[in-house]
C-alpha cells in the first residue's frame, strides 16, 4: 500500500529523538512492503538525503518559511512555517493515506481538498505542555516570551486533531491525555521506533558517566548545566562525558568532557562503554528515546530520575533516583560496581518483552 509521510524535518541522519522515531518508522513501513512517499522540510544543517531517497519511492523537499512574519501569525510558528502550497498539491496527486508527523505538519489537516482522505497524526509530545515547561526553564528574555506564546497558540491549534481519523500517541501518559480531550477519536498507543540492535562490547565498561542528547535543545542544555555546575563539582574524581549534537557550550570543569556531534559509531561506543548512563530530564513530557537507547545498547548501569520515567513502565529496568540530592553518592557507588552478565541479559530480555507487549 502507498502512504504519504509528512515529516517536520529531514529525518536523516537519525541523531535526535524526533528524527530517530521518523527514520526507523520509515524503515519499518518499507519492511512491511509499503510504498512510501516522503514529504519533508529542509532547514538548519539538514540537506537532501540519498539514504532517504533509497528507502522511499519518492521524496519531496520543501523549504521551511521562517522569519518574523511567521511569528506574528495566530497559528503556532512550528506549523505556520511549514504551510507549503506545494505540499498540498503533492498530497492531492492521489488518494493514498497520509501520516502527519507531529502537530508541526498539520496546517492542512482540515483542508477541504483532503476531506475524503485517511489522515493519521503521530503525536511526538503534548506540544503545548512541552513549550510551557520550556518557558519555565528560561527566565525572562525573548525566548521566554516565544515559548509562552507558542504554548498558548499550540493549545488552541490542537483542535485541528478533530480532522484526523486516527491519533498515534508515543507514550501511555500522552494516550490517556489525548483520549480525554478527543473522546470521539481513535487514539492508539504506538511506542517510538528506534535502533534497538544490541552491540556487545569486549572488555566491560570504562569509568565515566555519560549524558547524551541533542545539546542545542533547551531541555538538554539545562541538564548539561546542572551536571557541570552542580553535580561534577561534588564528584571531582569522577569523569563526566556530555555527548551530542551541536553543543553551544564547552567544558567548564576538569572532570567534564564535551563530545560534539559524534558519529553513530562513536555514540554507540560511548553508550556501550559508559560505566553509568545518566538519564535526567526536568520535563516529564513525551517519551525519551535516549532512555530506550541506553537500555538497549548500554553495558553499564542506567540511572534515571522520576521525570524521565513518568508515563512509561521502564523504571524496573533502571536505577531510579527520586531525589537529586542523593545522586552524587549513588553515582559514586555505581562507579565501583561493574554490572554482571546476568543483570545485563535480564535487562535485554525484559526490554524485549515490554516491546513485544505494546507493539
Amino acid at each position: 500500500m502507498k502512504i504519504h509521510v509528512v515529516s517536520f524535518q529531514v529525518p536523516f541522519p537519525a541523531d535526535y529523538g524526533g528524527a530517530i522515531d521518523v527514520f526507523y518508522k520509515l524503515k519499518w513501513l518499507r519492511g512491511q512492503g509499503h510504498e512510501i512517499c516522503l514529504h519533508t522540510y529542509i532547514y538548519g544543517d539538514r540537506k537532501c538525503s540519498p539514504e532517504l531517497e533509497e528507502l522511499c519511492s519518492s521524496v519531496f523537499y520543501y523549504k521551511r518559511q521562517t522569519g518574523l512574519c511567521r511569528l506574528l501569525s495566530t497559528e503556532p510558528y512550528i506549523a505556520n512555517s511549514r504551510r507549503s502550497p506545494e505540499l498540498l498539491d503533492n498530497l492531492c496527486r492521489d488518494s493514498a493515506p497520509i501520516l502527519f508527523e507531529g502537530l508541526h505538519t498539520c496546517h492542512f489537516l482540515l483542508h477541504p481538498r483532503l476531506r475524503e482522505r485517511l489522515k493519521i497524526v503521530r503525536m511526538h509530545n503534548i506540544e503545548h505542555e512541552y513549550y510551557s515547561l520550556l518557558a519555565r526553564q528560561v527566565r525572562g528574555g525573548w525566548r521566554n516570551i516565544y515559548y509562552r506564546t507558542e504554548a498558548w497558540k499550540l493549545r488552541r491549534f490542537e483542535k485541528v486533531l478533530a480532522g484526523a481519523d486516527r491519533i498515534l500517541a508515543i507514550s501511555q501518559a500522552d494516550a490517556e491525555s489525548l483520549r480525554r480531550r478527543f473522546p470521539q477519536k481513535e487514539v492508539v498507543l504506538l511506542p517510538c521506533f528506534y535502533d534497538d540492535a544490541y552491540v556487545p562490547v569486549q572488555g566491560g565498561t570504562q569509568p565515566y558517566v555519560l549524558y547524551q542528547g541533542n545539546l542545542k535543545v533547551e531541555e538538554n542544555v539545562c541538564v548539561a548545566n546542572f551536571i557541570q555546575d552542580q553535580l561534577a563539582p561534588q564528584m571531582p574524581d569522577c569523569q563526566f562525558v556530555l555527548a551530542g549534537r551541536s553543543p553551544s557550550f564547552g567544558s567548564r570543569r576538569p572532570n567534564v568532557c564535551v563530545v560534539a556531534n559524534p558519529s553513530d559509531e562513536e555514540m554507540s561506543q560511548l553508550l556501550a562503554q559508559a560505566r553509568v548512563n545518566l538519564l535526567l530530564t526536568f520535563q516529564p513530557t513525551g517519551i525519551k528515546l535516549k532512555l530506550l537507547s541506553a537500555l538497549s545498547k548500554s553495558r553499564g548501569h542506567v540511572v534515571a530520575n522520576r521525570e524521565m520515567l513518568q508515563g512509561n513502565d521502564l523504571g524496573e529496568l533502571c536505577t531510579a533516583v527520586s531525589d537529586l540530592e542523593t545522586l552524587p553518592q549513588l553515582l559514586k557507588n555505581l562507579m565501583d560496581m561493574e554490572p554482571n552478565t546476568h543483570e545485563l541479559d535480564w535487562r535485554q530480555d525484559a526490554l524485549k518483552r515490554k516491546k513485544a507487549r505494546i507493539s
